[in-house]
């Protein structure tokens, strides 16, 4: 069973978790550095040299993985954890500075080791490094049925020659909700990679309409608790949580079922008996009218016929515009994807050519002065005359190392950055437009195939009330395309999957807009299955229970 679980929390000083003795000398506090949390998660050895503190957890048995993952524009030595963190460190100067950002997340026990951390790095390198941070990533693991990773990231915008200033951007509500999205999509992709049924779900029963209570994460210790036989108070809360949803479950099924339900019953067994009298009386008549009777059959069953083919031709193209429109969205998440990646990329060269154009223009005009006040001062200003000179060299020598890194960045002078921002900003604002169009026919496909998947279930639920259903499951499973590839034949599974697996919401929807006697059936059949289910379930726990005690 696919579980979900994300926590994000900040690792600042305020709260007691400085690496840098001199940052806890200034705040008279006694505090735990960021360098202390990154040697924890991953098991290193990591010294800070200031305060000749050693944060030494070697002896962690539980880290089974650690890597550094930085983007394109952070320096290389930062792949040393130690010098990573040290670095962090001395770009923060309050006493409260937040100094880096922690994700837990929670790994799934169907995925191997590998397919973990595949998840992971996918995660992390879309939402997290390529967006511009550093990051620390390790895997716990005890064994105790709770695999866990730790996500450290840094909180600045990194360049080649260090950390700059704070990226606020990262601090919003709607970049958490991304996150938290992010990581149940990532799951959910290596589940129909393996052609598994499980899913996970970033938001809550409530926003998905669902009438549940929500159980506690249970963490590491409850958890090993519980599994040798030790009640904690968190599991006694899941398992009142869990009677009271199969309770409300089972009030809200049982509500459905009408007095008219067994009157209609009677009404049909009625008109079946009347039926079945005329036909007797019918038969009872000359050659003739055997001759119509077998007319009018040969007739119903060449209708019947037509109609199981109509039927199955009309599920089949259902099925297959879902699986086009399902196609047509995953290409459009990729472009997607890139788009807003190449957007950000652009946004982020307009920033540094602008910041790179100014700080090249003041140390210009520093230059400038200099020279003005030179040629100001009298012939017996030699000494004032020699600093000057040699402050105006200094400037010099700076501009044309600024100028030099500028055309080695951007293939451009520093004069003609204010034409090439005003480029690159269009580009960004046709980027911008393209990726809205491109989001808003997301949302078409999305809408489409909702409507495809109540449409196609519908007229499941309504098969289940013939009595030719396996004639059309026959006829249906005949129009099925064979697959070219083990990949087409995944996804084709997956669609299969989605489009017969039919969730209360949709069972709800579907009886709502039929006939109040087909809603009527449909919900008595869907109780019978239920009631089936639960029988098989009390069944095989008897079976397992009495093999227990026999032992």
């Amino acid at each position: 069973m696919g579980i979900y679980y994300i926590n994000v929390n900040v690792i600042s000083r305020s709260s007691g978790r400085s690496a840098v003795g001199a940052a806890a000398y200034r705040a008279g506090e006694k505090l735990r550095s960021a360098a202390s949390s990154a040697a924890y998660r991953s098991g290193d050895k990591i010294r800070d040299e200031k305060d000749e503190m050693v944060h030494d957890y070697r002896n962690k048995s539980d880290v089974i993985y650690s890597e550094i993952m930085l983007p394109k524009n952070a320096p290389p030595q930062y792949k040393d954890r130690e010098t990573l963190w040290r670095a962090v460190e001395a770009s923060e100067r309050r006493k409260d500075a937040q100094l880096a950002r922690e994700i837990v997340v929670a790994l799934q026990r169907e995925f191997s080791l590998q397919e973990r951390l595949d998840v992971l790095r996918e995660y992390v390198q879309e939402n997290f490094v390529e967006k511009g941070m550093c990051v620390d990533l390790n895997v716990h693991d005890k064994g105790d049925g709770n695999p866990h990773a730790h996500i450290m990231l840094t909180t600045r915008n990194v360049a080649p020659e260090g950390f700059k200033g704070k990226n606020r951007d990262w601090n919003s509500r709607s970049e958490l909700l991304s996150w938290r999205k992010s990581w149940a999509d990532c799951n959910n992709r290596m589940f129909e990679r393996k052609g598994l049924d499980e899913r996970v779900d970033h938001r809550s029963y409530k926003e998905q309409g669902l009438d549940k209570e929500p159980m506690i994460h249970l963490g590491h210790e409850a958890w090993a608790l519980e599994k040798k036989g030790i009640r904690t108070a968190k599991g006694d809360y899941n398992r009142a949580v869990q009677r009271r949803n199969e309770e409300r479950a089972a009030l809200k099924e049982a509500g459905r079922l009408t007095q008219a339900q067994q009157q209609r019953e009677v009404v049909k067994a009625a008109e079946y008996a009347e039926k079945a009298q005329k036909q007797h009386e019918a038969a009872q008549n000359a050659k003739k009218v055997e001759g119509q009777l077998r007319a009018a059959k040969a007739t119903l069953l060449v209708e019947q016929m037509r109609e199981r083919q109509e039927i199955a031709q009309h599920m089949n193209e259902l099925k297959t515009s879902y699986a086009e429109l399902d196609k047509e969205q995953a290409a459009l998440k990729a472009e997607l994807n890139d788009d807003r990646r190449e957007s950000y990329q652009l946004v982020y060269r307009a920033e540094r050519m602008d910041e790179q154009a100014k700080t090249i223009a003041d140390i210009q005009s520093k230059a400038i002065q200099l020279q003005q006040a030179r040629q100001g001062l009298s012939i017996w200003s030699g000494k004032k005359k020699k600093e000057l000179n040699d402050k105006l060299r200094q400037a010099e020598r700076e501009a044309g190392q600024a100028q030099g890194f500028f055309l080695k960045h951007f293939h451009i002078m520093p004069d003609q950055a204010a034409e090439e921002i005003k480029r690159t900003q269009k580009a960004i604002r046709e980027k911008e437009t393209e990726i809205r169009t491109k989001e808003t026919r997301l949302q078409e496909i999305i809408k489409q195939q909702n409507t495809i998947l109540l449409q196609y279930q519908t007229r499941k639920l309504l098969n289940d009330t013939r009595p030719d259903k396996e004639n059309i499951e026959r006829q249906l499973e005949s129009l099925k395309k064979t697959p070219e590839s083990v990949h087409d034949k995944l996804q084709q599974q997956q669609h299969e999957t989605r489009l017969n697996t039919i969730s209360d919401e949709n069972f709800l929807k579907i009886i709502n807009n039929l006939p109040q006697s087909q809603a009527h059936d449909l919900v008595k059949l869907r109780q019978q299955a239920k009631e089936q289910e639960k029988s098989v379930l009390l069944s095989k726990t008897m079976d397992k229970d009495r093999n227990e005690r026999s032992r």
